[in-house]
């Protein structure tokens, strides 16, 4: 019943970048692209459990995806649903419209 409000997405996004260990995870996946939520947490030196949590969060966020094979579950950035907060975030803020002045005038 109730319409999607747009902009109640941008805080739950942006929370997912509001900790330390989702940090270090985006971190990890920006450099490795793919890895396992098992290799992830032995790499960040955390519980399964723990990194699952927290990947939650960032899933919640809109700003990593997951893929399951088999029992192993692999995460990734979201990358195309990053970039599309950050366009709305922009536009919210009024970014893009100060953008194309600075770009007219020359500044």
């Amino acid at each position: 019943m109730f319409l999607p409000n747009p902009n109640r997405e941008l805080p739950d996004h942006f929370l997912a970048f509001a900790n330390p260990t989702r940090l270090r995870i985006l971190e990890r996946l920006g450099k490795v692209g793919e890895e396992s939520v098992n290799d992830l947490a032995e790499f960040l030196h955390m519980s399964q459990p723990r990194i699952s949590w927290h990947l939650r969060m960032l899933r919640v966020g809109g700003v990593v995806r997951t893929r399951r094979d088999g029992r192993q579950v692999y995460c990734s950035l979201d990358v195309e649903n990053i970039a599309r907060e950050r366009a709305h975030l922009d536009q919210l803020l009024g970014i893009e419209d100060r953008m194309k002045v600075r770009e007219e005038v020359g500044a």
